[in-house]
């Protein structure tokens, strides 16, 4: 007996937001998202969303960009690639989208 769908299961932007923003967050090194009032995003001419998230979804598919601040005395390339590595996972687990792109931008180190 084939089951038909009971309607729609949509997520809010949102809440991928959030989903994001955790991953990035747990991830050690990460101090901070980086936000609009830190003053390095005027120094290097880039506009920073207001989380420190930007996503582009495309049916089924996600592309994140962060913005972050890490600790002093970690290797940066490091946790950009472990931020690379939850958020993506976290995506696909938590809401089964593809993940196209996870973009990291270090903005400061605190």
């Amino acid at each position: 007996m084939a089951t038909q769908p009971l309607g729609v299961v949509r997520v809010a932007r949102q809440v991928l937001s959030t989903i994001v923003t955790n991953a990035a967050l747990q991830t050690v090194g990460v101090m901070r998202m980086a936000h609009v009032a830190d003053q390095w995003s005027r120094h290097l001419g880039r506009e920073l969303p207001a989380q420190g998230v930007a996503l582009t979804i495309k049916e089924n598919t996600v592309s994140a960009d962060l913005y972050l601040v890490v600790a002093s005395g970690v290797n940066i390339v490091d946790v950009g690639s472990a931020v690379q590595d939850e958020v993506a996972s976290a995506i696909e687990n938590m809401v089964g989208m593809q993940v196209r792109t996870v973009n990291v931008y270090i903005q400061d180190v605190a």
